[in-house]
C-alpha cells in the first residue's frame, strides 16, 4: 500500500470513529456525515486501488 493510500484509509478510519463518538454523545447529523463519509472514502479509494483488476 502506497503512503497515499495509506494516509485515506486513516482519515476514514478516524471519521468513522469520529461518527461513533458523535452517535454516544447524541449528535445523530454529525454521526451520519462523519460515516458516510468514511465509507465513501474507504471505497473511493478500494476502488481507485483495483481499478486494473476487472
Amino acid at each position: 500500500m502506497r503512503k497515499k493510500d495509506l494516509i485515506f484509509v486513516s482519515i476514514a478510519i478516524i471519521l468513522v470513529f469520529i461518527s461513533l463518538i458523535s452517535w454516544v454523545v447524541n449528535k445523530p447529523e454529525l454521526a451520519i456525515i462523519a460515516s458516510n463519509g468514511g465509507v465513501v472514502l474507504l471505497t473511493i479509494v478500494y476502488l481507485w486501488n483495483n481499478r486494473h483488476e476487472y
